[in-house]
């Protein structure tokens, strides 16, 4: 039993892993989406960081950076980042485990 159980919570952890997701649009090869995933990535990246800068206040207080803001500028730039790929035509598609094995190599 001891032998089996390592295994056992292996194949459960296995199976609640999240999909494996890759941005497809018809005509555009890979190269085309990694940059284009690139520039939006960068992009997102710059409107949140306006929207949640790093650090707030003063010299004489110290610089204070809320937690939430963290989480927020995250979530923000996943969204952002989402909107543009979609404005560009993409489509977020979830890899079955023999083409991600494929897309690896």
């Amino acid at each position: 039993m001891r032998r089996i159980l390592p295994f056992l919570l292996l194949a459960t952890v296995a199976a609640c892993s999240f999909p494996q997701t890759r941005w497809e649009k018809e005509g555009a090869d890979n190269v085309l989406a990694a940059n284009d995933l690139g520039y939006c990535r960068k992009a997102a990246r710059d409107e949140a960081f306006v929207t949640y800068p790093y650090a707030s206040g003063s010299l004489f207080y110290g610089f204070y950076r809320p937690a939430a803001w963290e989480e927020s500028r995250y979530v923000s730039e996943i969204r952002l980042t989402q909107f543009c790929m979609r404005a560009k035509g993409y489509q977020l598609v979830t890899v079955s485990p023999p083409q991600a094995a494929a897309l690896a190599k």
